[in-house]
């Protein structure tokens, strides 16, 4: 199965980082909220297709067992693991396993599951040990709400414990939030803050999916969602080390993706990171510009000096205008957002 991460610890950084800056104005505990209501939507868009029902508490309870409390990659073993603790009855199951089966279908097209598979699967996970459960809420049922096991009371109010886990874990300077949000995940922030020098990680090579975000740029009429301009990018970031959707967040700014209907649009895509000052003053190929671009971003990356924001960092030597770090940055978390296909 294709275990691509649904949502990362880097993933949230990047998201903390936007809301940061443009809600600077507000009060920490305000854009710790911001921030919770933006992972848990990233995240639900990237779920299969389940009731709400279902889908609800699932979000949250990945939230909170893969980000807050064991601090790691929300990855589709994890919704496996959920839909297995779920008491699920099974005139549901099909349809529970019909939406895995589309879902992973659309993120490794020409895989090998069925639906029984799949059943199968989740039958074998339950078998396995794993205790605790979420309730499946049914309106009709007068008993349904006894159906919850030990943790599902705490599902309800996840978003909540999100909020607060959020503030206290990715935001240390944030003011109090209210005390109705539960102050319970203090006892797992370490002691020893994270050095921030350098490449962040969450700026370093990643894999990205594709599909979305040749989607993306094909809405923009973008030339560089064609080849060989998009395999290019994406090579040359692998070569430095650099997240792709970091360098295609460059040419959103420098070029607006370099859209077909421009009449030098081909000359553009030459070198849409205006490498050498232009893509006029230096008109070579997608994969010289690219591997330039890519190289300078790591160095700089490299040479970041501790606690100076990354894509200010780049800004001072990338471009003259200072607000090119502000649209690198949005597009970076726009690209970062984006459903996966």
């Amino acid at each position: 199965m294709e275990n691509t991460a649904l949502l990362s610890p880097a993933d949230v950084t990047v998201i903390r980082r936007y809301v940061h800056t443009k809600y600077a104005p507000l009060p920490g505990g305000r854009r710790a909220e911001i921030v919770a209501d933006a992972i848990r939507r990233t995240l639900e868009k990237r779920l299969p297709d389940l009731p709400p029902e279902i889908k609800g508490p699932m979000t949250d309870e990945l939230i909170r067992r893969c980000l807050v409390a064991e601090q790691r990659d929300v990855r589709p073993d994890d919704v496996f693991d959920i839909c297995a603790e779920m008491d699920i009855e099974n005139d549901k199951m099909e349809l529970i396993s019909n939406s895995l089966l589309r879902w992973l279908d659309d993120r490794a097209p020409g895989g090998r599951w069925s639906p029984e598979q799949i059943a199968s699967r989740i039958a074998r996970r339950k078998a396995a040990g794993l205790e605790s459960a979420i309730g499946v809420i049914e309106p009709n049922r007068s008993s349904s709400s006894m159906r919850l096991r030990s943790w599902a009371w705490a599902a309800v109010t996840a978003l909540a414990t999100a909020v607060a886990a959020v503030s206290i874990l990715l935001w240390p300077n944030a003011e109090p939030v209210p005390k109705t949000v539960s102050p319970e995940p203090q006892a797992i922030v370490s002691s020893q803050p994270a050095s921030d020098i350098g490449m962040p990680k969450e700026l370093q090579f990643a894999a990205i999916d594709s599909k979305a975000v040749k989607e993306y740029l094909r809405g923009r009429d973008a030339l560089i969602a064609e080849e060989p301009y998009f395999g290019a990018i994406v090579e040359s970031a692998r070569a430095h080390n650099v997240h792709p959707l970091l360098l295609f967040a460059i040419v959103g700014q420098e070029q607006g993706f370099v859209p077909k209907t421009n009449k030098k649009a081909k000359e553009i895509a030459n070198n849409p990171f205006n490498v050498f000052h232009s893509w006029e003053e230096y008109n070579t190929d997608i994969g010289d510009s690219s591997n330039i671009a890519a190289k300078l971003i790591a160095r700089l990356g490299r040479e970041r000096p501790e606690g100076q924001e990354p894509f200010s960092w780049f800004n001072e030597t990338y471009a003259e205008d200072p607000a090119w770090s502000d649209g690198v940055r949005n597009l970076f978390v726009k690209l970062n957002s984006l459903p996966q296909r």
